[in-house]
């Protein structure tokens, strides 16, 4: 770790109150779970500002902070370092940082997939080397320099997540960490509402790939048609991973997903093939796993060494997550995030597991889906009617409109969708109208209807 005096050099700030005898451990953005010795970063916000909590990041044993300003009520404080924008800093201490590293880092993106996919990676990965992979959702210009920064100097291997929400961000991402591998999960409906269509969302995401240095890999998922037909032009090396493309190189054949204790199939690689037996549900994980093999493969790891981490890998919560409730039954917790893709595939993995229970769904709003949003909503219906599902219940304004598609145009009776409006509400509904235990109820929508907490309340 640097010294405040070293820090104030790179971003060319002002050190005020020098302490050098205080180390600095690591790097927060957060003063609620700074830990002693961490430099804390005061940054502007839309609700509040960093430099408010000052005085309680010092009382808790901050080693310095990186500010704009030192209010004048702050009396006791040491190794402010003084900058004019605390963002801008906070990313060119994270690009100072990577400048000195030579080690392969791995940037992760995609509509979906991301975060399953990098802690696959991580868990493959560390079976060989010292591995360090972003936490939670450390994915944005905030989020990954501060996980870039406190990635331990003796990491062998860095594995990154990185979000996109608009166009030109990725680029951002991409200028930070510097990835030597770029993977690209998936191309679906995730923040459509910021893209023209697909491709153009797929453009953007392509930011990742078009920025790999000449010696890099890109990692790509073959069957999406866009990143097959662009993979041509790139002076990178390709690695496609896939289920239809016969043209991958990381493929999957003899799939069975529809039991409750996990897949199993066969990973076929350019080295041979090898069985996976794993905990994670639905074919959705499937292409998640041939993404980190194929980063595992490029870094000359041992089939067993894979099946090894595959075997012990566990779900990620709220991410197609099996749990009980002793009342309603099991669910199907996917509640992190939803967008159509994941929707419908969510629903194909419920309609495919043969269990003897009846196949519940109960649906929140997608959001970040732009003009199409509606209209997105009503075509769940069809898959919905198709797949054999025996109940939905929605929560939000959009997802009423599913619930519609399904009473008008599959004439569905009004007792076998329901509305809601609030989350309250759907808890009493699901506990008056599934009366036992004999229900296997997939849960998803996305993150701001907070369908995570009424799965911890169902359980």
């Amino acid at each position: 770790m640097w010294t405040a005096e070293q820090i104030a050099q790179i971003v060319r700030g002002q050190l005020h109150q020098p302490d050098p005898a205080c180390r600095i451990t690591g790097y927060s953005v957060d003063s609620r779970c700074l830990k002693p010795g961490e430099f804390f970063v005061a940054l502007p916000g839309v609700q509040t500002d960093g430099h408010l909590f000052l005085e309680e990041v010092f009382q808790k044993g901050a080693s310095g902070a990186l500010v704009r300003h030192i209010p004048a009520t702050l009396k006791r404080f040491h190794n402010c370092v003084q900058v004019t924008d605390t963002l801008q800093a906070l990313q060119q201490l994270a690009i100072a940082y990577r400048q000195q590293l030579e080690i392969p880092l791995v940037g992760i993106t995609g509509s979906s997939g991301k975060t399953t996919t990098k802690e696959l990676t991580y868990a493959l990965v560390s079976q060989k080397y010292r591995a360090y992979r972003s936490p939670g959702n450390y994915n944005t210009e905030i989020g990954l320099p501060v996980a870039l920064l406190n990635m331990p100097p003796a990491t062998e291997v860095g594995i990154f997540e990185l979000a996109l929400q608009r166009a030109g961000e990725l680029q951002t991402l991409s200028e930070i960490a510097r990835p030597t591998m770029g993977v690209l999960t998936s191309i679906g409906d995730a923040h459509l509402g910021f893209f023209r269509d697909r491709e153009e969302l797929a453009r953007a995401k392509w930011e990742l790939v078009e920025r790999l240095p000449p010696q890099g890999v890109a990692v790509l998922n073959f069957d999406v048609p866009y990143l097959v037909e662009w993979a041509r032009r790139l002076p990178t090396r390709v690695v496609g991973f896939g289920l239809e493309n016969p043209n991958a190189h990381v493929q999957a054949e003899r799939i069975r997903d529809d039991r409750l204790d996990g897949l199993e199939f066969e990973v076929c690689t350019p080295i041979g093939s090898f069985t996976v037996r794993m905990q994670l549900l639905g074919q959705a994980n499937v292409y998640n796993v041939l993404a980190a093999v194929a980063v595992a493969w490029e870094l000359r790891m041992e089939a067993e060494q894979i099946q090894k981490a595959l075997a012990q890998f566990k779900p990620i919560s709220h991410r197609m997550e099996l749990v009980r409730s002793e009342r309603l039954g099991l669910i199907l917790d996917d509640s992190y995030n939803a967008n159509p893709t994941s929707v419908k595939e969510a629903l194909r993995t419920l309609a495919r597991l043969q269990v003897p229970h009846r196949k519940i769904f109960v649906l929140g709003d997608m959001l970040e889906l732009g003009d199409s949003s509606v209209e997105l909503h009503r075509e769940l219906a069809d898959v919905i009617a198709e797949l054999g599902i025996d109940r939905v219940f929605t929560v939000g304004e959009l997802a009423r409109e599913t619930a519609l598609a399904l009473q008008k145009r599959k004439r569905w009776a009004w007792n076998r969708v329901i509305t809601t409006s609030r989350s309250e509400e759907l808890k009493e509904t699901l506990w008056r109208e599934l009366g036992d235990d004999q229900n296997l109820i997939l849960v998803k929508g996305s993150r701001g209807m907070g369908l995570d907490r009424l799965v911890k309340a169902l359980v």
